[in-house]
């Protein structure tokens, strides 16, 4: 299958290496790009902060090529989505991950569920003896862990540390390198990618070309911010991760 991958890099080429080596036709239409906008240095700090939560991989690059190893930030307690942000975070030299479920509903949930432990005993103590949640967001995003945080009278701060910006195309360049020839299927990694491919498609009249293109999203959520049209050639992941996504796609050839 002739595959459009909208995920921003560097997944996008992971994803796209992933595709090719089960004989499909990948092509990266990447509709944002990543742009950091936060370092470490700008952390609250350490003795005040009762734990960390990330909904990204993308978050750590605010902690640049090197990590927090040896440091006390190191051993703060830090709630992550899922897989690869769990993983990113080992990356980064945090040792006390808790993994969500895979979308930013679940982690609330569970942040919310834990909202009444305790810091961890070999942290100094906040002077209020509590400290804060400090959530290392992306620019765009939806309020859900605030939302939820909010609700559970956990006391938290937003660092907006990465921005994900449009990329634009032309009409030109979307005719002739995304959809000549139509691709047979789209992945959808992010309710934001969702809302962008729309939109491209709506402002540039190409909508009715994809009249016979799936739609593969990562969760129920991501699939519905597209359009209307398209809801009956959807297909959500059994699970919010990559393999899921791309099992769904093999189950349908």
């Amino acid at each position: 299958m002739r595959v459009l991958v909208t995920r921003p890099e560097p997944g996008g080429k992971r994803t796209s290496e992933r595709l090719a080596a089960l004989g499909h036709d990948p092509v990266l239409m990447p509709l944002f790009e990543s742009r950091v906008t936060a370092t470490a240095e700008d952390l609250p700090p350490v003795a005040t902060i009762r734990g960390l939560i990330a909904t990204s991989a993308r978050a750590f690059a605010m902690f640049g090529q090197g990590d927090v190893s040896g440091s006390e930030l190191c051993r703060v307690p830090i709630h992550v989505v899922g897989p690869a942000t769990a993983q990113a975070a080992r990356d980064a030299g945090f040792l006390r991950i808790t993994e969500g479920g895979g979308t930013a509903e679940d982690l609330a949930a569970l942040i919310a569920e834990n909202a009444g432990e305790g810091r961890t005993a070999d942290l100094p103590e906040a002077s209020d003896g509590q400290g804060v949640q400090a959530y290392l967001a992306g620019v765009p995003r939806k309020p859900v862990i605030e939302t939820a945080l909010s609700a559970s009278g956990t006391a938290y701060v937003v660092l907006e540390c990465y921005e994900m910006a449009e990329i634009s195309y032309s009409t030109d360049i979307l005719k002739s390198r995304f959809f000549s020839p139509v691709p047979d299927a789209v992945l959808l990694y992010s309710a934001n990618a969702a809302r962008r491919f729309s939109a491209l498609c709506n402002n540039h009249e190409l909508g009715k070309t994809l009249d016979s293109v799936r739609f593969f999203c990562l969760s129920s959520a991501i699939a519905g911010e597209l359009e209307q049209g398209w809801q009956s050639r959807v297909v959500v992941a059994e699970h919010p991760d990559e393999d899921s996504l791309l099992a769904s796609m093999a189950r349908l050839g």
